[in-house]
């Protein structure tokens, strides 16, 4: 959240609002990573698409470790091997706990 806390040079309101934009992008996207179609692997690329967008997201909040694993699933799949829901849920996990403390921190 370091980089939340510089963008908005100590102003609430700023916070409130870097938070809420971080959050219309991871929100939506990790409902789009749990559709059906995506847990049973059956939209491969959909999934590379959707961890490329989110994985500089992460990476701009500071979340490395999420970034390393959505780097890690993206490369795999653009190799042409399949991500298994094993391999998502634990960046399921982790986006999950970030959009709720950054929910938390608007509170």
């Amino acid at each position: 959240m370091e980089i939340i806390d510089r963008l908005s040079a100590g102003d609430p309101e700023k916070r409130c609002y870097y938070i809420n934009l971080f959050l219309e992008v991871l929100e939506p996207e990790l409902k789009r990573m749990q559709a059906d179609d995506i847990l049973t692997g059956a939209n491969q690329e959909l999934l590379r698409q959707i961890l490329h967008k989110l994985k500089s997201q992460v990476q701009t909040i500071g979340e490395h470790e999420t970034h390393q694993s959505m780097n890690a699933l993206e490369l795999k799949i653009s190799k042409g091997q399949r991500a298994e829901a094993y391999d998502l849920s634990p960046i399921i996990e982790q986006l999950t706990v970030l959009i709720r403390n950054l929910q938390q921190q608007l509170e």
